[in-house]
């Protein structure tokens, strides 16, 4: 009898465990599918790349599924794409690297081109992007750092995919909702950008820079001035960093000097001088936008990104403080002549048209000097 018992407590004991165990599993939260576009390169072109990757490596909410290289950029040799701060990213969040092509290097002939004709060494990309979509369960989120070429070619080869798998767009280019689009993403690939901005998609347009865009001094939003760009300036570089893991601050001085000694050796290196100086930024209102995160500020007067929920875990002192949001946008392209060369300009469009795009607006007046106290905040957390 006391054997019986004994088996039975026993059993008991393990069906309870094994249901906390499927309780907490279910409670915990999905992450949500990430394809990236990125113009991600060693020694880089411009290191807020390797900021970003950093960024999206400390946003647990997103789970980076897939990584395209940007061709579309600069020409360089294929040993010069990203995968040296993939890999030194894996090594220092313990996780695998992405799957990860390189993008099409040829321009788009027309907004509606399936680029078959370019090289097949290069169409991996645009299949990746393709694969990837067709195997999520989930919805998922597309970024854009750099040209639209890959996925404006991904939607003009299976348009019913994409409206069907793709949750949002965060395109990362442009000059704002009216006038000539000169910004440099755009002129990588004029044709890509147009035909991705009117395919119909959830577009979460973040323009990176006004036409007539001038870098107001801190604390200063002249009266009805609207800035519909992502852009801030990070002051000095070796302050952001100053917080940061050792590892994580040589992967910063491993991309920011070019470095060409063995990348993940060096993440264990003696700690060498930051770099200082200013850094320009682009990415990180759109990546807290896209994994729900709500700025605060906490006890000590720092700005923090959190899930609401988590806010008085991470010391918020107050509620959630509006520093950007996405408005309704409607404009119709049209083509344009200018210098001898054809780009788009948008206008305002038909207000019976439905609206598909929604456009980043910074609002809060310390804009400048809140992004980067969040971003150096996030990267502490690597």
């Amino acid at each position: 009898m006391i054997r019986t018992n004994f088996k039975m407590a026993a059993a008991l004991a393990l069906l309870a465990f094994l249901c906390v165990l499927t309780d907490n599993h279910a409670t915990e939260p999905k992450r949500i599918p990430v394809i990236y576009s990125t113009d991600l390169y060693h020694p880089p072109q411009d290191p807020d790349d390797h900021y970003d990757l950093a960024m999206l490596a400390g946003l647990k909410e997103l789970e980076i599924k897939a990584l395209i290289f940007d061709a579309a950029t600069a020409h360089r040799k294929p040993e010069e794409f990203g995968k040296t701060a993939l890999d030194q990213m894996a090594k220092i969040t313990e996780q695998s690297p992405p799957p990860w092509k390189v993008g099409l290097p040829g321009l788009l002939r027309s907004p509606d081109d399936q680029a078959f004709e370019q090289p097949g060494e290069y169409q991996g990309g645009v299949e990746l992007i393709l694969s990837t979509l067709e195997q999520s369960d989930e919805p998922v989120v597309m970024f854009l750092v750099g040209s639209c070429r890959d996925f404006a070619v991904a939607f003009n080869r299976n348009p019913d995919l994409l409206r069907q798998k793709v949750k949002a767009v965060y395109v990362n280019a442009g000059n704002g909702p009216k006038g000539n689009q000169t910004e440099w993403n755009v002129t990588l690939d004029p044709n890509a950008y147009v035909g991705l901005m009117t395919s119909g998609l959830p577009i979460y347009w973040c323009p990176c820079f006004n036409e007539t865009y001038q870098l107001p001094s801190p604390g200063d939003i002249t009266a009805g001035h609207q800035v519909y760009s992502t852009f801030y300036v990070v002051p000095n570089q070796a302050e952001l960093l100053a917080s940061t893991r050792p590892a994580v601050k040589n992967y910063f001085i491993y991309a920011l000097s070019g470095s060409q000694e063995e990348p993940l050796g060096f993440l264990d290196k003696e700690q060498q001088p930051l770099p200082t100086g200013a850094r320009n930024m682009w990415c990180t209102g759109p990546f807290l936008h896209a994994a729900g995160r709500e700025i605060y500020q906490n006890k000590e007067n720092r700005w923090i990104a959190c899930l609401p929920e988590k806010a008085k875990e991470f010391g918020a002192d107050g509620p959630a403080v509006e520093v950007f949001r996405f408005e309704p946008v409607r404009v119709t392209p049209v083509w344009k002549e200018e210098n001898g060369k054809r780009i788009p300009e948008f206008l305002d469009a038909d207000g019976d048209k439905p609206v598909s795009i929604q456009v980043f607006r910074y609002t809060h007046p310390d804009f400048n000097k809140i992004m980067p106290s969040v971003l150096a905040s996030l990267l502490e957390t690597l």
